[in-house]
């Protein structure tokens, strides 16, 4: 909570416009306007238990319906209709025999858990058949088989004619949802564009820096993530063509804001109370403003109207660093040439701003941009029914979840049958655990006490509406609103999914039962005794994160060693290449920091190497600073110099790199030769020694200064493995 309170004070875009023109308000837009429709359509055509059957179908299949390609979202909205009514029936059929619902949810629990073995977005397919087979166990029972099958048969009316409507709205809002991703990727480009001026303008130590740079980073990571499926896929009007070129520069400026970073701390040492401080900060600052400027246009889908950026605002601090020269001490002219580099890099981002702003101007009208081939940048989804196999055994951490969330709701429903046996709600304990409980430990205590604490808030303010006595008309307002803003913040702040979900059930039992004051307690103890299920059962066949922890290291360090390899290549030609090896680095970062993240969540003693894994995220994010930068560097020289002198200058350092990096298998790499321009070995003196002036070679041995730490961090990182938790987590 703290860093998102960090990037909410960093952002100048205001909260509301953030939120209300999201797609993930859009997207709880479109549901609730959905269930809402087929049940008044029901009421209208059937009366109240027509009403109910279809829009409980709707409803359910709601949770399914998120961004996605037609194919993919058609088939995802299908599996949940059909899923869930199957679950539909067979609890329905089950309600008043109680051995046989003992029998049959801990299994359904165990199937639903399976599906999540198909990643993140099978969770939302996971939870429509958990939802619908825990509401269900509150329906009396059938009174004739026909009932039976006339009310399933509803079930699917509604969840199809709510597929029908999410495609079709999905199809008109395509264009929509890839501006709406391509603007959370400006503001979290803008967010970390604005610590970095942060960073000129006040003093911090070197670990609370580059931690908060690492969050904001892993920010601009999961933008860049999420917008890459949305934006790259399905580009049939002319208008893809642009947010897709937005997207690539919108890489390229990531890694120019990187190449930025890389001599912050130096810069701030040997110009501390100079002007040179403070042009950095206000033009950093500026360029950071134009991006949020840019990023509430797109919201609003209205031209932009902030001024270009002025070329100019850098020259005082080149002025002000000429006026030191006079000292020419070993530092200053160290400082200067990392100060002329730095400026050069803000002028290239100045450049991409203004291109983005550009792009952006010519939705209207304007040719087409050219394109490269983007196949390889999109992430596969699949939904491979073979794939149950491989995670049918005791190893899995899919099975070991699945297993874990049926014994919890066989649990949950003998604690409800027990304690609350004339309760028509007790299944809100088992809704409380089918919520709660994931795959990850560190999810999982996050999403308890967003629960905990969302209900209670939903049920105060449940209460407050409820002495209102409300008409009808404003009882479905509110049940409309309270469904928008649970779809909304569902991915991004579970707390507020909770409250708002509190509201809609509790509204939803007034409207349907009457005087329903005495169920906001109901509601709030249901909860507790749900949470504590579930925290009890997050210990049961657990999969802590230090075990994912080698798998993780070796593709980062892989997708490290692969990057550098891009950047320090003999010949720079394959421009698709080098993006996909940005893209799987980014990726792999992404994967490691969220490894991280969840770990802080886990009790100390099952915390391994914690201090290590956050330096290494630090320095493999120092490091693709340094890349990048080099990166720029050497296309800056490739003016002066022939392709022969600048593989000549940088061969000995990309040699070191790999080596550092774990690359066993070059024999050339055992022995390092020295460099030809006569420096020590790269990554063998430290940054405070190095005098070296020329921007190129200094940039080389910080290159080798940080593949080494990188490299010494993994042993480090493996080695902490296996050492009991607090001690693996000591300095």
């Amino acid at each position: 909570m703290g860093h998102a309170k960090m990037l909410g004070r960093m952002n100048p875009i205001p909260l509301l416009s953030r939120v209300v023109f999201s797609r993930y308000f859009t997207s709880g837009l479109v549901s609730a306007t959905g269930v809402l429709a087929l049940s008044l359509l029901g009421y209208a055509a059937g009366g109240m238990q027509m009403a109910v059957l279809l829009g409980t179908g709707a409803l359910t299949i709601c949770f399914a319906d998120n961004p996605a390609p037609m194919r993919v979202k058609a088939f995802e909205l299908l599996f949940s209709t059909f899923g869930s009514a199957l679950c539909f029936l067979l609890v329905w059929a089950s309600v008043g025999h109680p051995w046989v619902e003992l029998l049959l949810v801990p299994l359904l629990g165990f199937g639903a858990g399976l599906v999540s073995l198909w990643g993140k977005r099978a969770l939302a397919l996971s939870f429509s058949l958990l939802f619908i087979t825990v509401i269900t166990l509150g329906v009396p029972p059938a009174p004739n088989l026909h009932t039976l099958l006339l009310g399933v048969a509803l079930f699917v009316l509604g969840g199809l004619l709510f597929t029908v409507y999410a495609l079709a709205l999905g199809r008109i809002l395509q264009s929509r949802t890839k501006q709406q991703a391509l603007a959370e990727v400006l503001d979290a480009l803008a967010a970390y564009m604005r610590w970095q001026s942060q960073f000129y303008a006040r003093q911090m130590a070197e670990d609370e820096a580059y931690g908060r740079a690492a969050v904001l980073q892993g920010a601009v990571n999961d933008a860049l993530q999420s917008a890459r499926d949305l934006v790259l896929r399905e580009g049939r009007k002319p208008s893809d063509a642009l947010w897709t070129r937005m997207l690539l520069e919108s890489l390229d400026l990531f890694e120019a804001q990187l190449a930025a970073q890389t001599d912050s701390a130096l810069l701030r040492s040997q110009f501390e109370g100079t002007e040179v401080l403070d042009t950095l900060q206000a033009g950093t600052l500026q360029t950071a403003d134009a991006l949020s400027a840019l990023a509430l246009a797109m919201l609003h889908s209205r031209r932009n109207e902030a001024r270009p950026l002025d070329a100019m605002r850098w020259a005082p601090a080149e002025q002000q660093a000429s006026t030191l020269a006079r000292s020419n001490t070993a530092e200053l002219a160290h400082a200067r040439s990392a100060l002329a580099s730095l400026l050069n890099t803000q002028r290239e981002i100045d450049a991409l701003v203004a291109t983005l702003q550009t792009t952006y101007a010519a939705r209207d009208g304007g040719a087409l941009p050219s394109l490269p081939d983007l196949r390889p940048f999109v992430s596969t989804w699949r939904y491979d029914p073979r794939q149950i196999r491989a995670h049918l055994r005791w190893g899995s951490p899919i099975f070991r979840h699945a297993m874990r969330l049926g014994l919890a709701l066989l649990c949950g429903l003998v604690v409800a049958r027990s304690l609350f046996v004339h309760q028509a709600h007790d299944y809100w304990i088992l809704l409380t655990i089918a919520v709660i409980l994931r795959p990850n430990y560190g999810v999982t205590r996050q999403r308890l006490k967003d629960r905990l604490l969302g209900t209670l808030l939903g049920c105060l303010f449940t209460a407050v509406l409820l002495d209102l006595h409300l008409g009808l008309a404003a009882l479905l307002a509110a049940l409309f609103l309270a469904l928008t803003f649970a779809r909304t913040f569902v991915t991004t702040n579970y707390r507020f999914t909770a409250m708002a979900a509190s509201v809609l059930s509790l509204l939803l039992a007034r409207l349907l039962e009457g005087d329903v004051r005495f169920l906001v307690d109901q509601r709030l103890i249901d909860t507790v005794i749900g949470a504590t299920l579930a925290w009890g059962f997050s210990y049961v066949l657990p999969r802590w994160e230090y075990q994912d922890v080698p798998r993780q290291l070796s593709s980062l360090m892989q997708a490290q060693r692969d990057y550098a390899l891009a950047v320090l290549e003999a010949q720079q030609q394959d421009e698709g290449a080098f993006r996909i090896a940005r893209k799987r680095l980014f990726d792999a970062l992404a994967s490691m920091t969220g490894l991280y993240s969840r770990m802080l969540e886990e009790p100390v003693a099952k915390r391994r190497a914690l201090r290590e894994l956050a330096r290494l995220i630090t320095h493999s994010y120092l490091l693709a600073a340094h890349l990048a930068s080099m990166r720029v560097l050497r296309a800056r020289r490739a003016r002066r110099l022939s392709p022969e002198a600048i593989e000549t200058l940088i061969a000995p350092t990309r040699a070191w790199v790999l080596q550092q990096l774990g690359l066993k298998a070059a024999p050339t790499l055992v022995a390092m030769p020295v460099p030809p321009h006569a420096n020590p070995v790269p990554g063998s003196i430290t940054p405070e020694a190095d005098t070296t002036p020329d921007p190129l070679l200094r940039r080389l041995n910080l290159i080798g200064v940080e593949a080494a730490l990188v490299g010494q961090i993994d042993q480090r990182v493996a080695r902490d493995l296996h050492l009991p938790g607090e001690a693996g987590n000591s300095d």
